[in-house]
């Protein structure tokens, strides 16, 4: 079952941040400075993570509840993430340009999330925004919509007195209605530097517990990741190459998130794109490309 999969999952990730405690273990990369802002850094969005030299993991996971952790998490640098199920069927009604959509990981129990949504508000980076300004707010109802992507903000959300949740929207409107006091979320979180369960879900768990606390208004949370590599095979020969998949322990992260919020947090289908030819400077995609994954995005949105 799969609950019975997330339970292993989820212990072999305890006992996997509980080796890492004895000794240095990858972190991800540039903190926030202690006004909230982000802390500058030479690395570009989705560059290669800085040294990890002297730095440790947090050794305990956060409760779901409230947040909290005993350990400390930073921020990691912008990469394309995402995932896939290539054995599962792309979804029926989208037009046969659009960018794959694969997995039957959006929730089946969508209809338990209330919707229409009055304003939903994307969190991401600034790849995020590049499909935001692509032509999805032609799909959707545009007065309902509203996006941060920030450049470099990753998983900068974790942190509860970061600056990303108070700055201007990147979308050059926001919603007509409560742009402040949002009813959904989709977040779109992104961490080159992690490679583990134990690293990815606290990051999760903690921008879920945030969202929880400072809009309470939300009824929704949707997890969704970059657009990916085909297959989610890495683009041999690509410009900065290992940003274009995704590991899959952040799939594993995502879905446990989910099962710990049920009705409340859902994780999305994972897009592709249709050929590596569509990377520059992974994990950004080609605006041909950016606008052919805003339309499907925007189906999609139409009816989660």
């Amino acid at each position: 079952m799969v609950i019975d999969r997330l339970s292993l999952i989820f212990v072999a990730a305890t006992v996997q941040v509980a080796a890492c405690s004895s000794g240095d273990a990858p972190t991800p990369g540039s903190p926030m400075s202690s006004s909230g802002q982000e802390a500058t850094s030479p690395i570009a969005e989705g560059g290669s993570p800085p040294s990890t030299s002297g730095t440790t993991v947090a050794s305990t996971l956060p409760n779901a509840s409230s947040g909290a952790s005993t350990g400390t998490m930073v921020a990691a640098p912008d990469a394309g993430i995402g995932a896939v199920d290539s054995a599962a069927p792309s979804m029926s009604g989208m037009d046969t340009d659009a960018a794959s959509i694969v997995g039957p990981d959006a929730a089946a129990d969508d209809a338990a999330a209330p919707g229409p949504f009055v304003c939903s508000w994307v969190l991401g980076i600034h790849t995020t925004q590049e499909w935001f300004q692509a032509g999805f707010l032609n799909v959707v109802d545009p007065t309902r919509w509203e996006a941060s992507g920030i450049e470099s903000a990753q998983f900068g959300w974790q942190d509860a007195n970061s600056g990303l949740w108070t700055q201007a929207f990147s979308s050059a409107t926001s919603c007509a209605k409560n742009a402040r006091t949002p009813d959904r979320i989709v977040f779109c979180g992104v961490d080159s530097a992690s490679t583990t369960v134990a690293q990815f879900l606290p990051e999760y768990v903690k921008v879920v517990n945030n969202i929880k606390t400072k809009f309470p208004s939300v009824k929704r949370i949707d997890l969704m990741t970059l657009a990916r590599a085909p297959g989610d095979k890495e683009c041999i020969g690509a410009n900065r190459s290992g940003s274009s998949y995704i590991k899959a322990a952040q799939d594993d992260a995502i879905a446990m998130t989910v099962a710990m919020y049920p009705g409340f947090v859902f994780s999305t289908p994972k897009w592709e794109v249709q050929s590596c030819a569509d990377f520059g400077l992974c994990p950004h995609i080609s605006l041909a490309a950016n606008m052919t994954l805003a339309k499907t995005l925007g189906t999609y949105f139409l009816t989660h």
